[in-house]
């Protein structure tokens, strides 16, 4: 059974709400880019709904990714730090901000 505020059921409901209001849409675009269990998590919900779960950045090179995401002055900020390396004092600042030190964490950690 799924807890309150369980963000796969979270997901669920706001996915099916989206099919009921636009029975058109087919798919579903994620960022997973090297978490399996991210990635699977999408995957079963999608699969639930008879909805195909995209995820074109599946396993490419997360520095190639962050670049690209740089370049095309994509404007992300840190909301949640859960890696290694990764400090409060972080949340809120852009990934252009934090590009460097992203760079020396994953030298540190991989």
């Amino acid at each position: 059974a799924a807890c309150p505020g369980d963000e796969v059921e979270d997901l669920f409901e706001l996915l099916r709400d989206v099919k009921e209001q636009f029975p058109e849409v087919q798919a579903v675009s994620s960022g997973a880019v090297l978490s399996t269990y991210q990635r699977l998590r999408v995957e079963n919900v999608c699969a639930r709904l008879g909805l195909t779960s995209l995820a074109y950045l599946w396993q490419r090179p997360q520095d190639e990714v962050l670049d690209s995401m740089v370049q095309d002055e994509v404007e992300a900020v840190l909301v949640k730090v859960a890696s290694m390396g990764l400090k409060p004092a972080y949340l809120g600042r852009t990934i252009q901000d934090l590009q460097p030190t992203f760079e020396d964490l994953h030298e540190q950690f991989g």
